[in-house]
C-alpha cells in the first residue's frame, strides 16, 4: 500500500517532469521543502524516469502476495496431479478391457 508521503513525492516528481526539470532540479526542489528530509535520491531518478517514459500512476503497480502465489502454485500442482491420476486410471481401465 502506498503512504501519504510517497503519493505526496511522486505528485512533485511528476510535476517537475511536466516542467521539464531534471532529476537533480528535481531533488533539490523536494529538499528545498524540509518535509522530505529522507527522500533517496535514487528514488527520485527511478520516479522522474518512470514519469518522463510516460507513466501516469503515482500509485504502486498491484502485486501478487506470497500467498496467493503459494496457492496457485499448489492449485497447479493439485491439477497436474489429478490428471497425471486420470491418465493413469484410464490406462488401466483399457488394459483390462483390451484384454
Amino acid at each position: 500500500m502506498t503512504s501519504i508521503g510517497d503519493v505526496e513525492l511522486r505528485s512533485i516528481v511528476k510535476f517537475c517532469v511536466a516542467l521539464e526539470k531534471s532529476p537533480t532540479e528535481t531533488i533539490k526542489i523536494i529538499n528545498s521543502t524540509g518535509k522530505y528530509k529522507k527522500c533517496s535520491p535514487a528514488t527520485v531518478y527511478r520516479w522522474h524516469a518512470h514519469f518522463k517514459e510516460g507513466r501516469n500512476s503515482i500509485e504502486d503497480d498491484p502485486r501478487c502476495s506470497w500467498q496467493s502465489v503459494i496457492a496457485c502454485s499448489i492449485k497447479d500442482s493439485v491439477k497436474d496431479s489429478a490428471d497425471d491420476l486420470v491418465k493413469h486410471t484410464q490406462a488401466i481401465v483399457s488394459s483390462f478391457t483390451d484384454s
